[in-house]
């Protein structure tokens, strides 16, 4: 998994983590100039995402159930570690920044698997920095989203902005599991990000979607692409977000039952470490 976005803790004198960027991605240019930002997608960012995208998108989420592909083994990684939650419900924790395009293209993998579980909202356009590889990734931010489920809580942390600057802070339990589980040996290098962890018990050691794969599309190309069982974004994704799904199941009591007992999350779930 190409983490090369890393992010640094840093403590206050009231023991409060927060993150900040530590290796900044506009050294890879060495001066070059970096691409523009196109006036059609800037003018977008920080702006709600419209209705008729959040539809695709769980048109995309529900058709992949079927997907029957079995996913990389390696996907998700088994991991003893600590329960986000005390409310019977399963924990999801996404820490990233909207700057970094490998977050970009992880956001679009979490939402097809959220949407199975639960109502996503508060959503807005947002893009990965224009002066990294990958510039301008098409994606959403997780700053003010909002999530509803019976099954499953949703913590999501963006650390840094578009231009990088600070933005929100893991609370302590967050943070003491990214100090543990964001750093070797279960990462390559410390506070790499995106980081994905399951409820203790899995953290994601593969994009689920790659930048690449979304390369000159906008927003809505990309979920119709998504949503499309012939598209061969479709045919990448669906099956390791299947084995996100899986793992859910498996920690949830298999619920909801028409999601866990899919043909493409029971292909998914024959791969899953217990």
């Amino acid at each position: 998994m190409p983490r090369l976005i890393v992010i640094a803790a840093m403590l206050t004198a009231a023991a409060t983590a927060a993150f900040t960027p530590a290796a900044s991605a506009q050294s890879s240019f060495f001066g070059i100039s970096a691409p523009k930002t196109p006036v059609a997608l800037h003018q977008k960012l920080d702006q709600p995402v419209a209705p008729r995208l959040l539809a695709t998108l769980e048109q995309a989420s529900h058709r992949g159930l079927a997907f029957r592909t079995k996913p990389d083994a390696t996907v998700l990684k088994a991991i003893p570690g600590t329960r986000l939650t005390t409310d019977g419900k399963v924990g999801l924790l996404y820490v990233g920044a909207d700057f970094c395009p490998y977050c970009a293209s992880q956001r679009w993998g979490v939402m097809l698997t959220l949407l199975r579980f639960g109502k996503l909202g508060g959503l807005r356009y947002m893009l990965s920095t224009a002066s990294d590889v990958y510039p301008n990734t098409v994606t959403v931010t997780f700053q003010h989203a909002s999530y509803q489920s019976p099954y499953l809580d949703f913590q999501a942390v963006e650390t840094a902005d578009r231009d990088e600057q600070p933005l929100m802070i893991p609370n302590k339990l967050q943070m003491r599991i990214l100090n543990t589980f964001d750093a070797p040996p279960y990462v390559h290098f410390a506070g790499s990000i995106p980081f994905v962890y399951l409820d203790g018990k899995y953290e994601l050691g593969q994009l689920l979607v790659t930048p690449d794969q979304l390369k000159d599309q906008n927003w809505q190309q990309i979920a119709t692409a998504l949503a499309d069982p012939k598209s061969a974004l479709f045919r990448s994704v669906m099956p390791r977000v299947n084995l996100l799904t899986a793992a859910i199941c498996h920690l949830d009591g298999g619920r909801p039952v028409d999601v866990c007992t899919a043909s493409g999350v029971a292909a998914a779930k024959s791969v899953l470490a217990k």
